[in-house]
């Protein structure tokens, strides 16, 4: 965009975690016909929810062996997510559903507990499916917030007080250029993961969250 949006420096290294190593798993226990009975019903997750003690462990292997977002290395600044929630009929140990998601500023903002909470509401009420709802959060949760409920809310670094971002409705999106270098060439750009919905026009070749 021609006029940038500022982020934090966290916000620009905000990543997925990789598809290769965490595809997310569901659990075989759950399916479609008895979601009333299983993850719709208020209590499920405490009832599956590993021991603390495993995904403190795990989130620590995990940081040490190159999850750490530039080099923090800090459990603490981490969640140990499921990357198909618990709510979604996740696997709830199974180290290719569980990932270190970095805290969204530092109110530890989960911008994630958002859609999950979103697609559990329309599994539930039937408007979607469950395989529907697991593939949206699995493939790329960000793009699910996005349909489903709109902007991602942005933090400041400094602040750590979320603030809601406006991107710009679909009839003023930036044009759609061949390549990033075509952007540029025409004044556009830089886009991050977490705001522009024209990031995701483009390859992120190194996975930092920004294109352009």
């Amino acid at each position: 965009m021609k006029a940038i949006l500022t982020l934090g420096i966290f916000l620009a290294s905000a990543f997925m975690p990789n598809p290769s190593l965490n595809p997310g798993a569901t659990n075989p226990t759950v399916t479609q016909s008895n979601i009333h009975k299983t993850i719709c019903v208020s209590g499920y997750t405490a009832k599956v929810r590993p021991k603390s003690s495993y995904t403190t462990n795990l989130k620590i292997q995990q940081l040490a062996s190159g999850f750490a977002v530039n080099g923090d290395m800090a459990p603490g600044d981490y969640e140990e997510d499921h990357l198909i929630s618990l709510e979604l009929g996740g696997a709830p140990s199974d180290p290719k559903n569980l990932w270190p998601e970095p805290y969204f500023g530092k109110q530890g903002d989960r911008i994630k507990d958002r859609i999950e909470n979103k697609l559990h509401s329309l599994v539930c009420s039937g408007k979607i499916s469950l395989r529907v709802a697991q593939s949206e959060i699995a493939k790329d949760w960000v793009t699910a917030y996005i349909t489903n409920i709109g902007p991602i809310p942005s933090a400041s670094p400094d602040s750590g007080q979320g603030s809601q971002t406006t991107p710009s409705p679909a009839s003023k999106l930036d044009p759609k250029f061949a390549t990033c270098k075509a952007a540029n060439s025409a004044g556009y750009g830089p886009y991050f993961r977490l705001v522009n919905p024209e990031y995701f026009w483009y390859r992120d070749s190194n996975n930092d969250g920004k294109v352009c």
